[in-house]
Formats: C-alpha cells, structure tokens, sequence
C-alpha cells in the first residue's frame, strides 16, 4: 500500500484526484500506476490502469491482488470481476461513489460466481489524508 500511496502523491502533483493502485503478483512482482482520467478520460482509474498494463504484459491477473489507495467505483469493480482478480485490498472508504457493499450484495443474491476476499482499511488514515489535503486545495481555488 505504501507504493500505492506513492502513486497518489504522483496524482496529486499532476492536479488529478489522489489514487494510487498496485497489482501485486505471486512472483513478488508488481505493477503500479494512479488515476489520470483528468488527462485520459473517463477509464482511467488507477485500478483500471493497473489491470490494462496487466493485460497488456500477459500477465496472470488471477493470481494478483490489487492494492489501491480508494474504495473502487462500479467500473472498477466490474473490471476486476472481469480480470478475475484474486484479491482486493483498499484503504479509504469512499461512500460516494464506492461500489464495496453493493458488490456483496450482488453476491448475497447470487449474481457474479468469480469471488474474491476483500481487506479494507489499511492505512486508512494515509489514503484519506491525501484525499482531504487534495480537496481543501481545490475548495480554496475556487
């Protein structure tokens, strides 16, 4: 989570919301990248980021666990249902826009078969911070 963290401070320098994700690997390997979708677009979330590099380097994205700083959006979630990911670690809860209890709801009735453990909360004073620090900056330039 610290490089995930490290990847949301790279967001924040480049004026884009302050989320950070890493796909971590069996081998120990890892893939890390943040949020651009100020510069890319809409897709461009730090989880998706993470799982298109997967993808692209043929990686096995089903034996990864994806770190990311900010409960996950919908899009997200639906990403990682899709990649099949084997786990899901995240530090802030986002009640806005996180898609955490409506995903198990989903699988309380039984939709989505491909489930995987979820781990909230760590460092969760870190993620939140940077997202606060982000905010305020925001609210006094306007």
């Amino acid at each position: 989570m610290q490089i995930a963290l490290k990847e949301a401070e790279m967001a924040f320098k480049e004026d884009e919301v302050p989320v950070g994700a890493l796909l971590f690997f069996e081998d120990g390997t890892y893939i890390s990248d943040h949020n651009r979708k100020e510069k890319r677009g809409f897709f461009s979330h730090a989880e998706f980021n993470v799982l298109m590099k997967g993808k692209e380097e043929n990686k096995d994205i089903s034996k990864a666990i994806l770190y990311v700083t900010l409960e996950p959006c919908l899009m997200c979630i639906g990403a990682m249902i899709e990649a099949r990911i084997k786990g899901l670690v995240f530090g802030a809860e986002e009640p806005k826009f996180g898609g955490i209890e409506l995903l198990k709801k989903a699988w309380n009735d039984g939709r989505y078969p491909h489930r995987f453990p979820i781990f909230q909360g760590l460092l969760k004073e870190e993620c939140s911070e940077i997202l606060k620090r982000f905010f305020l900056l925001k609210r006094k330039k306007n």
